[in-house]
């Protein structure tokens, strides 16, 4: 008996394959791992392009959010195919995997037949998710609205207040003790405060989370400084502490990843 309802299971799912991003859906599993992707690609037919990689520590963070925007959408029903002369579709985004893969979003659209022509309207805030040749259709509003209009306005580079920030925690840096090394990701200026009213003088408050936890395996730490900055004693380190096991949202925030 077991036998044969084993040859029944292994028939079925000859015949009847899983949708595999419906049933990932369902499962909560997510879509797709960020770490396996290289790269993705805005192309649009009136806009212009974009590709942002997943090697540039500024682009990764649009692609994190990409991808945290598909493994949080849910699935919708209607068509995922269009059958027209001149296809409506005008922005399509490209996801390049590290093993050669490639994925595919674009807009969803709802199609109805008045007087034997076919007329297509865009879905508000649904798209169509293509993956190995099968397409599923999935509703999420940022999603959607990032790939019609979202993606032209993406910061191009980290901006002037945080490369200033950068370049003041390289200079303070080199004063920590060994011990600290490893604290060198998303270095932020927390407080700059005058001594005395000396624009010359300063005392700075400066934070930064530990490379070693960038894997996601363990929560960051957070080290903050103290120092005193002034033009006759130079860089002097006042106090130094360690937040351990800080939260996602935390680092995240450190990280200008949130606001």
């Amino acid at each position: 008996m077991k036998k044969l309802v084993s040859l029944i299971l292994v028939i079925a799912g000859l015949f009847f394959p899983i949708d595999f991003a419906k049933a990932n859906i369902q499962t909560k599993k997510p879509l797709l791992i960020t770490e396996d992707v290289l790269s993705v690609q805005v192309n649009s037919l009136y806009g212009g392009s974009r590709l942002f990689k997943e090697s540039d520590g500024y682009e990764e963070v649009t692609i994190n959010k990409v991808v945290k925007w598909i493994n949080t959408s849910s699935p919708s029903k209607g068509q995922t195919e269009l059958v027209l002369n001149k296809t409506p579709i005008d922005s399509k985004l490209q996801i390049n995997m590290k093993n050669g893969n490639i994925s595919v979003i674009e807009p969803a659209y709802n199609c109805l037949s008045v007087n034997q022509t076919k007329i297509c309207m865009i879905a508000e805030g649904e798209v169509i998710y293509t993956r190995k040749n099968i397409k599923v259709r999935l509703k999420s509003i940022q999603l959607h609205d990032w790939l019609l209009v979202g993606w032209k306005y993406e910061s191009d580079g980290a901006p002037k207040e945080e490369l200033l920030e950068e370049t003041l925690y390289t200079r303070y840096y080199s004063y920590l003790d060994k011990t600290y090394s490893d604290f060198i990701m998303c270095p932020k200026i927390d407080k700059i405060e005058r001594i005395n009213g000396d624009t010359r003088r300063h005392i700075v408050h400066v934070s930064a989370l530990n490379y070693g936890a960038h894997h996601g395996d363990v929560p960051y730490d957070r080290i903050h400084i103290t120092l005193t900055d002034t033009p006759e004693n130079g860089v002097k380190i006042n106090e130094v502490s360690i937040q351990k096991g800080i939260s996602g949202l935390e680092s995240r925030i450190q990280c200008r990843r949130e606001n």
